[in-house]
């Protein structure tokens, strides 16, 4: 009797241990899953910040002891493949800005540029088109290249598997948010313009560009009003994904 007693004795103690170890687990599983949340929210946020300033390249630790194993490796990974993406565009802005994009409906800069048969309006737009093609053929290398090397990230499978749908998903977001197409779109709607003004005679008058005929005015006009227009729709798409990624910080 007392045999049995002892081996049932035995067996409380190894199963309350198994569930003991279990819950011990569980838990660490937990608190490490709520690690990363935390480091991602903190380091995108950071890198978030960095990125307003495109005037300048980002630079961001992707590193946190805090994190360890499966998990330090998905947060290195993701925060890298953002800085890329963050970075790309930044690269873009800037180079957007050295040839003098924002000045391209400069009425000083236009009349000044007529008299040497539009030079410098002619190069800055073969310019403009170069970065928007660089820049786009540098994104979807990013894009291709971090899902590939998802598919071979030494992580747990589930996980694995998992960060492969998030970036899939984060693709499909992208696409929906992405203000990339829309200024392709004031670029044409630029180069129509400039047609306009290589075209038809003009004159410059406090700061604004007068065509002779009526119909050139109208329709240089609804020109200048859809970049408005496209420049609007840019602001609120910003507006948008800052609102988003709030939320989910």
């Amino acid at each position: 009797m007392r045999r049995f007693l002892l081996f049932a004795a035995v067996i409380v103690i190894c199963i309350s241990s198994f569930f003991f170890y279990q819950y011990h687990v569980q838990q660490k599983v937990a608190n490490t899953e709520q690690m990363f949340e935390v480091v991602m929210a903190e380091k995108m946020r950071e890198l978030y910040d960095q990125a307003q300033d495109w005037s300048k390249p980002v630079q961001m630790n992707v590193h946190d002891d805090r994190l360890s194993g499966d998990y330090k490796l998905m947060s290195e990974f993701l925060l890298n493949y953002w800085m890329q993406n963050v970075e790309a565009r930044n690269h873009y802005l800037r180079q957007l800005k050295a040839a003098n994009w924002d000045t391209f409906l400069d009425v000083e800069r236009l009349d000044q540029d007529r008299q040497q048969a539009y030079k410098d309006t002619e190069q800055m737009l073969r310019e403009v088109r170069k970065i928007s093609t660089e820049y786009e053929r540098k994104r979807q290398q990013i894009q291709t290249d971090s899902l590939e090397q998802a598919k071979s990230l030494a992580i747990h499978n589930e996980m694995r598997k998992s960060l492969q749908v998030k970036l899939e998903h984060n693709l499909k977001v992208d696409k929906a948010h992405d203000i990339f197409p829309i200024e392709q779109q004031i670029i044409e709607k630029a180069q129509a313009m400039f047609d306009m003004l290589k075209t038809y005679p003009w004159q410059k008058q406090d700061k604004m560009i007068l065509f002779q005929e009526t119909i050139q005015v109208k329709k240089f006009n609804n020109l200048y009003q859809d970049v408005l227009r496209l420049n609007a729709k840019m602001e609120k798409i910003k507006k948008s994904n800052v609102e988003v990624l709030d939320e989910e910080l």
